[in-house]
């Protein structure tokens, strides 16, 4: 075999090998699709190219030749594709698509004919080699074209990119580049100048380029694929080598103990394959890949670690030890958020070396990712808001490579940070994803590690009032402990007892509806459906018990922001129409012209708001509900009127108190505790407003209202 029959079949078994981890991947979009016809190209113009180096008549030489120039046809048409789709400007240059294929379909119909490859000649270089026909100039002309327009438009690309981005595009530039010079050494020998094809080889650059782009850039996110099989190969190789070495020389020099040698080898090859994989997995995974872990095992190792503490150090020492583990990352720290202040400070760290930094906040970057709950790169947050941003430079001087927010609910309490891999490799999507599911676990687990510290430091507090209390007031304070003993024991039972085990089944339940877990039986299903509902309710029934707490103590906290009553009205009608509508109802808002604003916390507000139309779709079995605004000396006030079941008189009296529900009303309603009236009642007397109910009687319909007063900072 010679070196470029060698090279062709290199090539091939390149191009073949990406083909196939690339389509395991199955991802429908024009990227992969582009990319998978390129590399199958690729691979049939090698495997020509290497039969035609083989032949010894001319007539195989020619088949082989016409053949192999099918491949070198489309290459150009399939690379400008892939190209134009991994830009994202693939709409825009449709015309350009169109007359690029069409040119590859009648050079394809030519090349049927002698127009492109005329007749082969013996040679001195290989026994046959093409004499190039009158068309091939035309399309080595078109050919040049394609390859200069495409090296433009990576060019233009990468220069106005930043990070991966950037890095991605440069990536396939250079395999442009070299691939394409480097293979144009083919045709010269076409036209009788003697230079040899000496650059073939160089035609699978551009496989290993983006190989390379594939594991450390990212490109086309199929690393996890990639990462699986090299692991494989790799320990298959250390097992099948050894065992072909000694055979040969156990044939050769002991053929009498052939039979049983292969026994003995096979049950060698079945035991060292597994240590080979195994050791191979931990080198690859130092130098080769991210972390080869399992997300499902260090999901559910913390699961059971975070369900099971209330100190704040623990958790944070847990988190840590796991994505250390996983990740390898050089630093790991978390980072308090000050919503007042927008300040986040450092209050754990592993790898920085640092304590008690304190970093402003950046308001655009907060209400694009960390509001959203999103995980972010530093590197793309240079390109949001600018490579000298106070907070982007802060937090790369640091070396930190990821930014993921701890939120909980609308609620952003802190900040995970992680500093670049000790192998060099970037955090992939695998990576983000487990990200993901963490941080909303650790964020729950550290606010019932909060409340859990608000409520010791509140007994400590208490008994020293008491403590330097008169001898008069001893007894009435004695009762006072112990009704804080009692709500003191109400609220650690309830974040503690209630809320984690609470947030577990959810979490579970989550990922077995989202088919983590494989595949479920649609009765299976619709059951695990019921008890995710379920699970949600006594979530929001420990939520009101807490905010009950909270309230009756003085310790609810209020973010008041001057805004529009009727846009928070209108948002939360759109939201629940659909509500209705399954319901059979009519959901109509009465929109004003515009009001005066208030002075409000918004969430609590649009709660209060949820709550009174929610119970007015629950309780009308027909017709409407209808709400509307109006502005009258200095209020604002809600109004919501049904055509529902009505209330008692004797109903009317109690409805805002706890737990207080009409007698009628538990009979068509089941689920009801009888708290979001009376959580609603806390929150608008807070706001220095009034809410009550009206109602002719049962089956007469009922009316809600809410007053609020004007901003006077409007």
């Amino acid at each position: 075999m010679t070196f470029y029959a060698f090279s062709a079949l290199f090539n091939a078994i390149t191009s073949l090998i990406l083909f196939f981890v690339i389509f395991s991947k199955r991802q429908n979009n024009s990227i992969f699709k582009t990319f998978l016809a390129l590399c199958f190209t690729v691979f049939m113009w090698s495997v020509f190219y290497f039969f035609w180096q083989l032949s010894t008549d001319k007539n195989s030489a020619l088949l082989w030749c016409r053949a192999l120039m099918f491949g070198a046809i489309f290459i150009p048409v399939f690379y400008l594709h892939f190209v134009l789709s991994f830009l994202k400007i693939e709409k825009d240059n449709k015309i350009k698509l169109i007359l690029i294929y069409l040119f590859g379909i009648i050079s394809a119909v030519f090349n049927l004919t002698n127009l492109l490859v005329k007749d082969v000649i013996q040679s001195s270089f290989v026994a046959y080699w093409p004499i190039a026909g009158p068309y091939l100039k035309y399309f080595l002309f078109v050919w040049v074209l394609v390859v200069v327009y495409v090296i433009f438009l990576l060019k233009k690309a990468e220069k106005d990119e930043h990070g991966i981005r950037k890095m991605q595009i440069r990536f396939v530039l250079v395999g442009t580049v070299l691939s394409y010079v480097f293979g144009s050494t083919n045709f010269f020998l076409w036209y009788g100048i003697n230079i040899k094809p000496f650059g073939n080889i160089f035609g699978s650059l551009y496989v290993i380029i983006i190989g390379y782009s594939i594991i450390s850039y990212r490109l086309m996110d199929i690393k996890l694929v990639l990462r699986q099989s090299t692991v494989f190969l790799g320990a298959l190789l250390g097992t099948v080598v050894p065992i072909f070495v000694i055979k040969y020389y156990l044939q050769k020099f002991a053929p009498g103990i052939a039979y049983w040698s292969e026994i003995v080898i096979l049950v060698g090859a079945a035991a060292l394959f597994p240590v080979l994989k195994e050791r191979f997995g931990r080198f690859a995974n130092k130098h080769l890949f991210t972390s080869l872990y399992d997300s499902k095992e260090i999901i559910g190792h913390l699961t059971d670690k975070l369900s099971s503490t209330l100190d704040v150090n623990y958790i944070y020492d847990s988190v840590t030890e796991s994505l250390s583990g996983a990740f390898h990352a050089k630093s790991i720290s978390f980072w308090d958020y000050g919503e007042s202040n927008n300040n986040y400070v450092l209050v754990h760290e592993q790898g920085l070396g640092k304590w008690g930094i304190r970093l402003k906040g950046n308001k655009n970057i907060y209400q694009k990712f960390f509001s959203k709950g999103l995980a972010v790169s530093v590197e793309e947050l240079k390109n949001v808001s600018g490579k000298y941003t106070a907070f982007v430079k802060d937090f790369s001087d640091l070396g930190i490579e990821i930014i993921v927010p701890l939120k909980l609910k609308d609620k952003l309490i802190g900040t995970m940070a992680f500093g670049t891999k000790e192998s060099g490799d970037i955090y992939n999507s695998e990576d983000f994803e487990l990200l993901k599911t963490v941080s909303g676990q650790m964020a729950i687990s550290l606010e019932n590690a909060l409340l859990y510290e608000e409520t010791k430091e509140f007994n400590v507090k208490l008994t020293k009032e008491v403590e330097s209390a008169t001898k008069d007031l001893r007894q009435a304070n004695e009762e006072l402990k112990n009704l804080d003993r009692a709500k003191s024991e109400f609220i650690s039972i309830a974040s503690h007892q209630l809320r984690t085990p609470l947030t577990v089944i959810k979490g579970y339940g989550s990922m077995m509806l989202e088919g983590s877990f494989g595949k479920m039986e649609p009765m299976i299903e619709e059951n695990m459906k019921k008890i995710y509902e379920s699970n949600e309710r006594l979530i929001t029934l420990v939520e009101d018990l807490l905010n009950i707490s909270r309230i009756e103590s003085g310790k609810l906290q209020f973010n008041y922001e001057v805004c529009q009553l009727e846009e928070i009205v209108a948002s939360v009608v759109e939201e629940m129409t659909s509500t209705a509508k399954t319901k059979g109802l009519e959901l109509k808002y009465l929109a004003p012209q515009k009001l005066s604003a208030v002075k409000i916390d918004k969430s609590k507000i649009r709660q209060v708001i949820i709550n009174v139309i929610d119970n007015a779709i629950k309780y009308t079995p027909k017709g409407s509900v209808t709400v509307s605004l109006t502005e009258n000396k200095g209020l604002i006030q809600f109004k919501s009127e049904d055509t529902g079941m009505g209330i008692q008189p004797t109903d009317l009296v109690n409805l805002f108190q706890k737990f207080s529900r009409g007698e009628h009303v538990s009979v068509l309603h089941t689920e009801g505790t009888g708290l979001g009236l009376y959580v609603g009642k806390m929150m608008i007397e807070a706001h220095q407003g009034k809410i009550w109910a009206e109602s002719e009687g049962l089956d007469k319909g009922a009316q809600f209202y809410f007053t609020l007063p004007v901003s006077r900072n409007a």
